[in-house]
């Protein structure tokens, strides 16, 4: 790190590549939603219409959607030729079953795997993808509490496709027993002790990995060794600080895996969607606060937009 990229720690002010200023004062970072963000959701309360039927984005955000779709469409191809299993997660789970597709408002593509095929994939694509030069993989480590496996374009920064590893527990739970696993899951992912690691795990990966393996195996596996054959419960893992209020589910709620319509594509999807969406949303049909892209400044990214046009019509 130069000089001036640590002059930017102790006072700076980014406007331009977050949805968010970001001001940092002495290291300590302070961040404020950007104003053109904030009365998003009115606008779309204006729309006097139900959630579900909030028309698509428009503009340089629906090229960002495309872009991504391009993308996810690339890793459902990837996945099917070397038995790679996932389910398409999150924002885009609730966006499957809501809107048909995106959410009018996303920006990236979120998918989950078990920690088998997790690996798999990245052991399969870690050097490289053939055929696609220019998306590769990379793990997104802040050095504290995450360390996430994504899909990244070479020269096109608002390509974001996030891949979250689920681990099996080794034992079916009941609800008293999620809630108490959900509570050991996030005191290990938001722990105040991950700030003082910083500098011995920044960019890091293998050594964070091995780290959170550590943490897996003696604080929430308790050293037992996870027999899927009894189908036991799926949490999701502590590589990513998960904010959700329930992180662990029925084997039978993500197993056996099915198939869900997104943007008149075909990817997979857990088995019981509607459990899943409302237990990590709540009532996924209300509209939320937070109706603003959350990984792009929109305005920092428009000498993409060239670029982003190549790419969702390049044949693949």
């Amino acid at each position: 790190m130069g000089i001036k990229d640590k002059l930017k720690y102790v006072f700076s002010i980014d406007t331009k590549t977050t949805n968010r200023i970001v001001i940092y004062i002495l290291g300590i970072r302070i961040r404020h939603l950007k104003p053109s963000l904030k009365n998003k959701k009115q606008e779309y309360i204006k729309l006097n219409c139900p959630v579900s039927e909030i028309p698509k984005a428009e503009g340089f955000l629906r090229k960002i959607q495309l872009a991504n779709l391009k993308t996810m469409s690339i890793v459902d191809k990837l996945c099917k030729e070397n038995d790679v299993h996932y389910w398409i997660d999150f924002g885009n789970l609730l966006g499957a079953a809501r809107h048909k597709g995106f959410i009018p408002w996303d920006d990236d593509f979120d998918i989950g795997m078990v920690r088998d095929d997790y690996e798999r994939f990245f052991n399969l694509f870690k050097d490289g993808i053939p055929g696609y030069d220019d998306l590769y993989l990379t793990f997104d480590n802040n050095g504290k509490n995450k360390c996430l496996l994504k899909v990244r374009h070479k020269k096109i920064s608002s390509i974001n496709l996030d891949i979250f590893p689920y681990d099996f527990y080794y034992k079916k739970v009941n609800d008293s027993e999620k809630e108490k696993l959900t509570k050991e899951i996030k005191k290990i992912t938001l722990s105040k002790f991950n700030k003082l690691l910083y500098p011995f795990y920044k960019n890091k990966n293998e050594k964070m990995r091995n780290r959170f393996t550590r943490l897996k195996n003696k604080y929430i596996l308790k050293n037992n060794i996870p027999d899927k054959t009894v189908k036991p419960a799926l949490f999701m893992a502590i590589d990513y600080p998960h904010l959700h209020k329930n992180l662990v589910f029925d084997y039978d709620t993500i197993f056996p895996l099915k198939t869900v319509n997104f943007e008149d594509c075909n990817f997979s999807c857990v088995n019981n969607y509607e459990e899943y969406l409302t237990k990590i949303f709540g009532n996924y049909m209300e509209l939320p606060d937070d109706c603003y892209p959350k990984h792009s400044a929109l305005n920092a990214y428009d000498n993409e937009e060239e670029l982003l046009d190549e790419f969702i019509n390049q044949a693949f």
